[in-house]
């Protein structure tokens, strides 16, 4: 990402002051602070039996640099005002055709620090979606390839990215609904999505 000059609130020249015990970019004018750039990445593993009764996830190969030509999980960046649910359904599709429901979050990835070293943080969620409908299409541009494999035809896919691998083998190993899932609407209120464990009887810790 671009290094801030400018405020974004009143575009005056941004310098810095010591907040928080750090020195950050401020602008004099309007007392705006930048405090870093944060990003949320999320990926779906979509799950599929075939018919003879193989388990299956679907991967996409990506087009375009960076990491062109590897393997990976569909997903991407959700937008500002998009919830994550929604966020990694729509990416699924979005890349693949493929129409799936999110069941739960099965594992997260927290990075550090931008390419160039500035003030980044990015959050990457890997949820586990139940398959509802569709075969994997794909624009051959961005997305050079999609489908569903098994576990043992991922061992010959050069260059599967090890992130993915991860997200999948959690998906395959623990229960359904045995990740972090969404609370009920009637919990929360507009703009917030609760995420909790299931429900654990307490009796057997008393």
């Amino acid at each position: 990402m671009a290094k801030m000059n400018f405020c974004p609130q009143c575009a005056a020249p941004l310098s810095t002051k010591m907040d928080g015990g750090r020195e950050r970019k401020a602008c004099p004018e309007c007392n705006f602070i930048h405090f870093g750039d944060f990003s949320i990445g999320c990926a779906g593993v979509v799950l599929r039996k075939r018919d003879d009764g193989e388990l299956t996830a679907l991967l996409i190969q990506r087009g375009h640099n960076p990491f062109a030509g590897s393997w990976q999980l569909p997903g991407g960046y959700a937008e500002h005002d998009e919830l994550l649910t929604v966020a990694v359904a729509r990416e699924v599709e979005e890349e693949t055709g493929v129409i799936a429901t999110v069941r739960d979050l099965v594992a997260f990835r927290h990075s550090v620090g931008g390419a160039d070293g500035g003030p980044s943080t990015n959050v990457y969620m890997i949820f586990r979606l139940d398959y509802v409908s569709g075969d994997p299409v794909f624009d051959g541009d961005e997305i050079a390839h999609a489908g569903f494999y098994s576990f043992d035809e991922m061992a010959g896919i050069d260059k599967l990215q090890a992130l993915s691998r991860w997200g999948i083998e959690l998906a395959l190993r623990t229960k359904p609904d045995s990740g972090i899932s969404p609370e009920s609407p009637d919990k929360t209120r507009k703009g917030w999505q609760l995420f909790a464990l299931e429900d654990i009887d307490i009796a057997q810790f008393s």
